[in-house]
């Protein structure tokens, strides 16, 4: 059962990377249109920006709190799990979602500084 228990946490672990990296993609869309296009369109990502905020912060919550058993588990079921020539593949995954999150972060401050400068309220 707690192999089970162990397992499932991992994959939302994995989903909650991706909607993290999703959100941050959906607000550097939104950004790009409002930079270039009318004031309409930074109107609809001041709009977008709580919500998106909301699912990012509820999936950075989930990876660091879901990581600490997948890191504590780790040799016997993520390493366990893989052929030894799968480790620099699962290093590489490693290095990616980190740099997202950190670029996610990074995104997520400029916009919500561009905003601001613009006047702006963003209503939770």
């Amino acid at each position: 059962m707690l192999d089970i228990l162990i397992v499932m946490n991992n994959y939302f672990h994995d989903v909650a990377t991706a909607t993290l990296i999703a959100a941050a993609a959906i607000m550097w869309t939104l950004e790009r249109q409002a930079l270039r296009g009318a004031p309409e369109d930074l109107s609809t990502l001041t709009r977008a920006y709580p919500t998106l905020s909301r699912f990012a912060n509820a999936a950075l919550v989930w990876v660091i709190l879901g990581g600490i058993p997948r890191v504590i588990t780790f040799n016997s079921h993520d390493l366990g799990a893989i052929r030894g020539d799968l480790i620099p593949a699962i290093a590489v995954k490693h290095v990616v979602e980190v740099a997202a999150v950190v670029l996610g972060v990074l995104l997520w401050r400029r916009v919500r500084n561009r905003i601001q400068a613009s006047g702006e309220r963003i209503r939770a």
